[in-house]
C-alpha cells in the first residue's frame, strides 16, 4: 500500500506524457516529409508543437535535434520531481548524460576558441538549474581556455578528475584524457547511485545498469586492443562495476593480446549475442552498441505490463522518450540530407 502511494504522483504524471508519445504511424509520416517545413507542420498536433515553434529559420536537423532535446530535459525534469525520494539520486543519472556532455562543450570550446554564441548553442542549461550548478555552468562555457573551464567547475564533483584531465591535457594538447574520464565517471556513478537504491528497487533497475554498464567497458576495451592502447589505458578508461560477467573476465580482456582474443572472450559470456554481428572490428563494435540500445529499449516497452509500483516504471517510460527523441532527430537528419523514407526507417528504433 504505501509502495502504490509513494508512486502514485509519478505514475500519474508518466500516464499523462505516455499519452504524448508519438506512434509508430506518426514516426512513418514524418519519414516522408520532403522538407523540414513539412516536418514542422506534421509535430503542430504533438507535444513537440510549442518547442518547434521557437525554433528559428532556416531550419536545420541540428536545430530541431536541439529543440527535441530540451523537451526531452523538461520531461525527465518533472519525472523526477514526481519521483520517490528513494529513487530521486538514480534517476538523476539521466540528466548528469547532459551536464557530462556540457563539460565536454565547454572544453572543446575552450580548447579551439569557439565564440559565444556557438558554445551557447550546444550547452543545456535546463540541466543546470535543475542540478543548482547553472553559476559554475555559466561561467564555464565564457571561459578564454581549458585551465579556465577547469577552473570554473573547481567547486563542483567533477573538480578531481578534471584536475587529473588538466595535467594530461598540459601534457599532450589533447581534451581527450577529459573525455575519457568523464565518460568513466558517468558509469561509475551510474552503477554507485544503482547500489544505493532499496534492495526491492534494485532487481527493477538491474537489467538497464548491466547492459548500459557492461556493454560500455566491453565496447570500450575493445575499441582500445584494436587501437593498441595499453593495459593501464585501459583500467583508465573503463568503470570499476561490472555486473554480468567477472572481475576476473574484465581482466582477461584487459591483459589479451589483441582485439581478436579479446572478442573470443565476449563471445563465451553472457554477451555474445551481441558481439555476432559484422566482421571489421569497428564494425563489430558499433552493431554490438546498436543491440545493446535495442535490447534497452525491447525491454522498456515489455516493461509497461505488470507491477507498475517501482523504479522499473519509471526507467520504462524514460527510455522511451530518449528512444522517441533519437528518432525524430535521426528522421530530422535524414530529411536535411535528402535520404529515402525507407533509409531512414532502417535507423529507427520502433
Amino acid at each position: 500500500m504505501n509502495r502504490a502511494r509513494f508512486y502514485a504522483n509519478v505514475l500519474a504524471k508518466i500516464g499523462a506524457e505516455r499519452s504524448f508519445l508519438l506512434s509508430e504511424e506518426k514516426l512513418r509520416r514524418l519519414t516522408e516529409c520532403k522538407n523540414l517545413e513539412e516536418v514542422t507542420s506534421e509535430l503542430k498536433d504533438t507535444i513537440y508543437s510549442e518547442t518547434i515553434a521557437n525554433v528559428s529559420r532556416p531550419y536545420s536537423a541540428r536545430k530541431f535535434e536541439r529543440a527535441f532535446r530540451e523537451n526531452l530535459i523538461k520531461t525527465i525534469c518533472k519525472i523526477i520531481r514526481n519521483s520517490p525520494e528513494t529513487i530521486r539520486n538514480f534517476l538523476e543519472m539521466y540528466l548528469l548524460r547532459f551536464e557530462i556532455e556540457n563539460i565536454k562543450t565547454a572544453l572543446r570550446a575552450a580548447s579551439v576558441g569557439l565564440p559565444l554564441e556557438e558554445i551557447s548553442s550546444r550547452i543545456y542549461l535546463q540541466v543546470e538549474d535543475f542540478l543548482k550548478r547553472k553559476e559554475a555552468f555559466t561561467k564555464a562555457i565564457t571561459a578564454v581556455n581549458v585551465r579556465s573551464v577547469v577552473e570554473d567547475l573547481k567547486d563542483t564533483e567533477y573538480a578531481p578528475l578534471l584536475m587529473v584531465g588538466l595535467k594530461r591535457y598540459d601534457e599532450t594538447s589533447s581534451i581527450q584524457p577529459f573525455e575519457i574520464l568523464l565518460d568513466k565517471m558517468f558509469y561509475q556513478k551510474l552503477g554507485d547511485t544503482f547500489k544505493d537504491l532499496p534492495k526491492n528497487e534494485q532487481k527493477h533497475a538491474l537489467f538497464y545498469v548491466s547492459l548500459e554498464n557492461d556493454g560500455f567497458n566491453f565496447c570500450t576495451i575493445l575499441r582500445a586492443k584494436e587501437l593498441g592502447y595499453d593495459p593501464h589505458w585501459i583500467r583508465m578508461a573503463i568503470s570499476r562495476h561490472s555486473f554480468k560477467v567477472s572481475e576476473e573476465t574484465i581482466e582477461d580482456l584487459i591483459m589479451a593480446e589483441n582485439f581478436e582474443e579479446s572478442l573470443k572472450i565476449v563471445r563465451q559470456t553472457y554477451y555474445r549475442k551481441f558481439f555476432s554481428r559484422g566482421e571489421k572490428p569497428e564494425e563489430i563494435v558499433s552493431m554490438a552498441e546498436e543491440d545493446f540500445r535495442k535490447a534497452v529499449f525491447m525491454h522498456a516497452k515489455k516493461t509497461r505490463v505488470g507491477d507498475l509500483f517501482n523504479v522499473g516504471a519509471v526507467l520504462s517510460f524514460l527510455i522511451q522518450k530518449e528512444v522517441e527523441t533519437r528518432n525524430l532527430t535521426v528522421i530530422s537528419l535524414g530529411i536535411e540530407y535528402e535520404w529515402k523514407p525507407d533509409d531512414i526507417l532502417t535507423m529507427l528504433l520502433l
